[in-house]
């Protein structure tokens, strides 16, 4: 696991303190999605999934120290698809000043996001051709977005064709499987995993393709450097695997010592499996209200899910895969 004092050498950029950076966002937003395109996930017109987004940046950029491990250096311009909220891209729009930064999704930007002069919206939908030129650009950044789509595979293709030689491709997405250390996850886990996956296959998509990144973009032939990091993001921050995951340290044998260690462990690490705990549990809230039992997913099966993920017990996580490849 990279300690913080790896991340910060392995990051090439200097970054701006978070909080400055988080934009503001109406307090009641309306989000409508592309109707063709097949996002099996629901969103919130309260800007509950603006929140989750916005969240879930933060909690990245605080764990890499920057935007990315990739050695960006002076891009002329940068597209990121599926921005969300757009927080993304505002960061490398100031970080890189002198670069075009191209802002793409299905659904607008918040109407009062403060955007960098060098920042520009596309709304697209994926499932159709890009209406970019071929090799237009230095860097394309998509995270978690794949997951969402059908037949992933399809698109590193795709993606690569955006890049300019020796362009960067930075692509992130989570293996949506709980694991509890070295025993199967509890009776709600299950029940709760059962009602997502079923949810997920009717809508074509592979909840975990995170884990095959790599592999795909290895196996696609288009870059000559693809590179990896998985972060073990654990649910409960009182997880005694989480401590010795995170540290390696012997002392982890004893479970009372464990338990104290975790206190000065890595606390951006502790932080992110918080924030993704909190996310994944509102996209399971959002499928049951959107489509109801028959998203496999009850109040009765969300609470089974709360009690395991919040046993100090138990030492869920869920594995998150960064990448960043050098178009060929």
């Amino acid at each position: 696991m990279l300690r913080a004092a790896t991340r910060r050498r392995m990051s090439s950029q200097a970054t701006l303190p978070l909080g400055s950076m988080k934009p503001k966002v109406q307090s009641s937003p309306t989000i409508k999605l592309a109707e063709k395109a097949p996002y099996p996930l629901p969103t919130s017109s309260r800007g509950v999934e603006r929140r989750r987004l916005d969240d879930m940046h933060f909690g990245i950029a605080r764990y890499l120290g920057g935007l990315t491990y990739a050695p960006l250096d002076k891009p002329s311009r940068i597209l990121e698809l599926g921005s969300g909220t757009g927080a993304w891209s505002v960061e490398a729009a100031r970080i890189f000043p002198e670069a075009e930064v191209i802002a793409a999704d299905m659904s607008p930007l918040p109407e009062t996001l403060m955007t960098p002069s060098n920042l520009s919206f596309k709304q697209m939908n994926f499932l159709e051709p890009f209406p970019f030129h071929p090799g237009s650009f230095d860097v394309v950044h998509m995270r978690f977005v794949l997951i969402h789509l059908p037949k992933p595979d399809n698109y590193i293709h795709r993606l690569a064709s955006l890049l300019r030689p020796g362009g960067w491709l930075l692509l992130e997405d989570v293996n949506h499987t709980l694991l509890d250390a070295n025993r199967p996850v509890g009776p709600g886990v299950q029940a709760l995993y059962r009602g997502y996956r079923e949810h997920m296959q009717k809508q074509g998509v592979d909840p975990g393709v995170g884990a095959r990144l790599k592999n795909m973009l290895e196996t696609s032939k288009q870059f000559g450097e693809v590179n990896e990091v998985v972060i073990p993001c654990y649910m409960n921050p009182k997880s005694t695997e989480g401590v010795c995951g995170v540290i390696m340290n012997p002392l982890c044998f004893d479970k009372k010592v464990r338990k104290l260690i975790l206190i000065q462990s890595d606390p951006a690490l502790q932080d992110l499996g918080e924030i993704l705990k909190y996310s994944i549990d509102g996209v399971y809230v959002g499928i049951m209200d959107k489509v109801g039992p028959a998203g496999g997913i009850t109040p009765e099966i969300l609470r089974g899910w709360r009690k395991e993920v919040n046993d100090p017990e138990r030492d869920l996580r869920i594995d998150m895969h960064l990448t960043w490849s050098r178009k060929l």
